[in-house]
């Protein structure tokens, strides 16, 4: 046998090895392209909502008050032995390479945090405020890409991929796309969610999110190319109890009324920052997630030291009457944590 027909048969049986030893993923594709998880989850986050409303907290098992990224722990399990049933977290930073997102936490922890909540059933949002510079082709482009090289990342090791509610460009009132009109910021929506599918992302629902404001430009850029749509109203420890409810009405009234006629799941981020009330839960919260149809509601996310009073939930040591309200507010049939969750990503 000749040295170049040694060279190419020897060639031939590595790349032969090499393919044996690749690690063979379990994924299965919807009609659609993407994953059948992903498509399932979709449908169950309007079936879900004859059995009750997903409750969950941003940041919710990564982390809370006085401790961080300890995949362990949940204020909320720590209240009442179970887990937030929803979980978000925030991608900006992903795109230019930082190792933390914008609130200091590690990009290394959220995936494992993410693929570990994923194995327990639950649900995943994401968020990616895109940076300003994000306005120009070329740097739009790279910055996608890192943020699809992220999400395909998340994956555990028989291949499945983690499906994630993803809102591309949340309007907050103070990122400079907020400030685009209503074509402007439906195309590049379009074209953000047209590169993430160019760059093979097959696990992705796409949201849409707005921090309510008190004026008429409330939803006013919404985009029908979102799936899902979350609504943000939170408050500080100053509003009074009357005030909030009324006001959530009022949001609540509008933005579910928008998503029936869109045909969209509608889900609720909200709270009152130091809970002032220690009937807050089960007396002012309860009774309107029950009049209105919502997917899921979150509450805001706990951090910093006991002292700070950044905090949505109870947490240990917290006052006693507000943590037995919390458990209340747990108990009742309509709220679902995560030991109550079931199926969500089954037919």
């Amino acid at each position: 046998m000749s040295k170049t027909k040694i060279i190419i048969l020897t060639f031939i049986i590595l790349l032969a090895a090499c393919s044996s030893n690749k690690k063979k993923s379990y994924e299965e594709y919807a009609f659609s392209g993407r994953t059948t998880r992903t498509e399932n989850m979709l449908t169950n986050l309007t079936r879900f909502t004859q059995k009750g409303v997903i409750i969950g907290q941003e940041y919710g098992t990564i982390q809370g008050i006085g401790w961080s990224c300890d995949s362990s722990r949940s204020d909320i399990n720590s209240i009442c032995n179970d887990n937030p049933a929803v979980v978000s977290y925030e991608l900006a930073g992903i795109e230019s390479g930082k190792k933390q997102n914008n609130d200091n936490l590690p990009f290394t922890a959220i995936k494992k945090n993410v693929i570990d909540f994923f194995h327990h059933g639950g649900l995943v949002i994401m968020n990616w405020t895109c940076p300003e510079n994000a306005n120009t082709e070329n740097m739009l482009k790279e910055e996608v890409k890192q943020v699809a090289y992220y999400l395909n990342s998340l994956e555990d090791g028989y291949g499945f991929k983690v499906p994630v509610i993803l809102n591309i460009m949340p309007i907050d009132g103070k990122s400079w796309y907020c400030k685009l009109n209503k074509e402007e910021y439906n195309n590049l929506y379009k074209e953000i969610k047209d590169l993430l599918e160019d760059y093979d992302v097959k696990s992705i629902v796409w949201g849409y999110s707005e921090t309510f404001k008190n004026d008429n430009s409330f939803l006013k850029l919404f985009t029908n190319e979102a799936e899902v749509i979350n609504i943000n109203y939170t408050d500080n420890n100053t509003v009074k109890a009357n005030d909030y409810s009324s006001n959530l009405k009022q949001i609540l009234s509008k933005a579910v009324s928008f998503a029936q006629d869109n045909n969209k799941p509608i889900g609720l981020t909200t709270g009152i920052e130091g809970i002032p009330y220690n009937n807050f839960f089960s007396e002012t919260l309860l009774p309107i997630i029950k009049q209105y149809r919502l997917s899921y509601l979150m509450f805001g996310r706990n951090y910093g030291e006991y002292k700070d009073g950044h905090f949505f939930t109870p947490y240990p040591g917290e006052n006693n009457d507000i943590i037995s309200d919390f458990i209340t507010f747990y108990n009742d049939e309509s709220t679902i944590f995560r030991n109550k969750l079931n199926g969500l990503y089954l037919k």
